[in-house]
């Protein structure tokens, strides 16, 4: 060991993720998922539904940044969960699990 001693200072958290790097990273990540998720939406739903797949970016009210992958239709939340009138699809979920490795 060379005796060098790290200390976080948590207080420099907020600066750290609200960062170039940290942003751009959680957009990269976004970007991975959106061409599958429009490729299953194209397939399952059709293509209206694909093309209204994009991402969101926001600051969370803590200063937490995020980078989501949205459909922006109406029927969106049905497609994804399910409704009485509509089969449950799963296509952001699915899209996002199928990147992990």
């Amino acid at each position: 060991m060379s005796g060098i001693r790290f200390e976080f200072d948590p207080r420099c958290l907020p600066r750290i993720m609200q960062s170039e790097q940290v942003r751009g990273a959680l957009k990269a990540q976004a970007e991975e998922i959106v061409p599958r998720a429009k490729a299953m939406a194209r397939a399952e739903i059709g293509p209206e539904f694909a093309d209204s797949i994009g991402i969101s970016e926001e600051v969370r009210p803590r200063g937490r940044p995020t980078a989501k992958v949205i459909a922006d239709r109406e029927d969106a939340e049905a497609h994804e969960y399910g409704d009485s009138n509509t089969e449950r699809r799963r296509v952001l979920g699915r899209a996002a699990r199928t990147g992990e490795g």
